[in-house]
């Protein structure tokens, strides 16, 4: 059995990984063990915790989000994952998956509208999802404008939104609709599994 750390940004991540990402991975012979940052994600509190969680794993990797991200490199997602890699030591750095989730992690929730409608019971609910989905590309593309990002945009159509509790809820049922409609999660998750 693989032993994985998952610094984790906050109790949504958290919950994600408990209840949707772990259960998966262990059918693969991967045992995932989530480590929450508690939010105010930035390089230097990273760094910090890569130094403790790299000697008690086989392997770390990250879930964390683009929006909110304190003092984040220029250059867009994949510079902060470069930079969140060289955080560690050259000859450590094979041990570490980073990955941030573009924009946040309600655009898991948005590639799962029929789940989304059916956990919240929003009639209407799903089309609406779809239709900022198809607007902006793809669930990953929705911004990270404040009234505009993911978290925002379902709350306002669904108020009784609770992301803590409804995201792994929706996401439970919808692993592998996300996979598809999520290029860059796919690719995280895809990685995680060649590991075993």
């Amino acid at each position: 059995m693989i032993r994985l750390g998952v610094s984790v940004e906050g109790a949504t991540e958290r919950e994600f990984v408990t209840r949707v990402l772990a259960p998966f991975l262990s059918q693969h012979g991967i045992f995932a063990s989530p480590i929450d940052m508690r939010g105010k994600v930035s390089l230097d509190r990273i760094g910090n915790e890569l130094k403790r969680l790299i000697p008690a794993f086989d392997y770390v990797t990250t879930f964390y989000d683009y929006y909110g991200f304190h003092k984040r490199p220029e250059g867009g997602v994949e510079a902060v994952e470069h930079a969140i890699k060289e955080l560690l030591e050259p000859g450590q750095r094979h041990l570490l998956l980073p990955y941030v989730q573009l924009y946040e992690f309600e655009a898991l929730v948005l590639a799962a509208p029929d789940q989304a409608e059916n956990t919240l019971g929003v009639n209407g609910l799903a089309e609406q999802l779809r239709q900022i989905v198809t607007t902006a590309g793809g669930a990953e593309n929705v911004n990270d404008g404040y009234e505009t990002c993911p978290s925002r945009r379902i709350k306002g159509l669904a108020a009784a939104y609770d992301k803590k509790l409804h995201g792994p809820v929706i996401l439970e049922q919808s692993l592998d609709a996300v996979r598809n409609q999520c290029p860059r999660f796919n690719a995280w998750v895809s990685s995680l599994l060649e590991l075993a």
